[in-house]
């Protein structure tokens, strides 16, 4: 086996950042733009369910010094209706040989509705063992700023949260499912992983209670507003969707800045 030597690069600068992450305003953020060099090339793409662990990813950053790995996921992005959400997860262990990894476990949207409850709740059961937040923007924020800075700022408070929980000495590192990492407020590298969800454990697991949290939240839509089939869509754009806004009009949790509803 090759030795593969790691270059984290990391590009550091300061910028305001937006608002309703904190009642006192804007704040003046560190960003923590970090690229991943060497045994997953750049970007980070090779399939680690190939790898023979489905930790390898973690492991390897343990390897290298960080004593936690925080993996961030969101859901509802691209909804027209309620919030979008974004959940943080940090398996706190000392040893990664030393956990078992939950069965089963992958990106949320290959996941039937039973295994994504069954693994949710044996995450939320061990709250010692598995640290997490979710954070979420409603439509209203969505619609006043847009859905990039809302995902960013979810992404930004969940993982602020879950370092919130760890000790002070502690070494982490944060990985974000997608293309863009968002800006921290805090020294913790922060890097975006394409296919995340499906390639690393951590996100992979964070992908789950984000979407949990999302289909229990459709079912009380649905309650609210069954006239608009949120149990069955979740607020995406269906075509059953996109009828029932014309037969009925917008609810109060559609989103109202989005191309399918401008002028409604």
């Amino acid at each position: 086996m090759l030795h593969v030597t790691w270059l984290l690069a990391l590009i550091v600068s300061t910028s305001p950042f937006g608002h309703a992450l904190h009642t006192s305003g804007n704040l003046s953020r560190i960003r923590c733009d970090t690229v991943l060099y060497g045994k997953y090339g750049k970007g980070g793409n090779n399939n680690r369910r190939n790898k023979g662990d489905v930790l390898n990813v973690e492991k390897g950053l343990a390897e290298r010094g960080f004593d936690a790995i925080i993996g961030s996921d969101e859901t509802g992005r691209g909804s027209i209706a309620g919030p979008v959400l974004a959940a943080s997860l940090c398996i706190q262990v000392d040893d990664w040989n030393s956990y078992t990894p939950i069965a089963e476990v992958g990106d949320s949207k290959t996941l039937d509705f039973e295994r994504r409850e069954r693994i949710f709740e044996e995450v939320v059961s061990q709250p010692d063992l598995y640290h997490f937040s979710v954070a979420e923007r409603s439509n209203e924020q969505i619609d006043d700023s847009n859905i990039v800075m809302a995902t960013m700022e979810c992404f930004a408070e969940s993982i602020e949260e879950v370092v919130a929980t760890l000790p002070q000495d502690c070494n982490a590192y944060s990985i974000v499912d997608g293309k863009k990492s968002p800006k921290l407020s805090v020294k913790v590298p922060c890097r975006p992983w394409v296919k995340g969800d499906a390639e690393v454990y951590t996100i992979s697991l964070a992908s789950i209670l984000a979407k949990v949290t999302l289909d229990r939240n459709s079912k009380e839509w649905h309650e609210k507003y069954p006239e608009y089939g949120f149990d069955e869509h979740k607020g995406y754009a269906t075509k059953e969707h996109i009828e029932a806004i014309h037969r009925h009009g917008p609810c109060p949790i559609h989103r109202l800045s989005f191309k399918s509803l401008k002028g409604r």
